[in-house]
């Protein structure tokens, strides 16, 4: 199997791909093969948990019941995709709605037992996994990917929410 350079951009004579000029130019076009890559793994890898009721169940965990808008505030998704994803993981069992004490018109989603069970479960599946890809890398280098990716995460965040804001 071909490696995943030979995949990407042809290089210049330099050894920087022809398209990539700059550092900007070089971390644009990794992004890019790593959401193909990533998208690749996900057609293949076939969790017991679907990427967006893990998401949604271990934010429940970490942080609590929440209501539809929170946890759609929380994600940066619409409250009616929320909605949605909240009836069907009611009818699967890994969440409940309970009433809010305050205003009882509105409820709060909770993670039940056996949501919180087949999180664990994925989640110790996605980390073995994440283990296999980065065995080799030292301690240092494996925390400045998660600094880094943590750091990118956080600036996607608020281009979405400036986004959302120009709406």
């Amino acid at each position: 199997m071909a490696s995943p350079r030979s995949r990407t951009a042809p290089a210049d004579t330099a050894g920087t791909p022809a398209c990539a000029s700059s550092t900007v130019g070089a971390l644009e076009r990794e992004l890019a093969y790593l959401v193909r890559w990533l998208e690749a793994v996900q057609r293949r890898r076939r969790y017991k948990l679907e990427r967006a009721h893990y998401l949604l169940l271990n934010l429940l965990i970490e942080d609590g019941s929440q209501s539809v808008g929170r946890i759609a505030e929380r994600l940066r998704l619409d409250a009616s995709t929320v909605t949605r994803q909240v009836s069907v993981m009611t009818e699967l069992g890994l969440v409940c709605k309970q009433p809010r004490p305050e205003d009882r018109r509105g409820g709060m989603v909770c993670a039940t037992e056996s949501g919180r069970q087949q999180a664990s479960d994925v989640r110790q599946e996605r980390e073995q996994r994440v283990e296999q890809l980065v065995r080799d890398w030292p301690e240092a280098q494996r925390r400045q990917l998660v600094d880094a990716l943590s750091g990118l995460n956080e600036a996607l965040c608020h281009i979405i929410d400036e986004d959302a804001g120009d709406a």
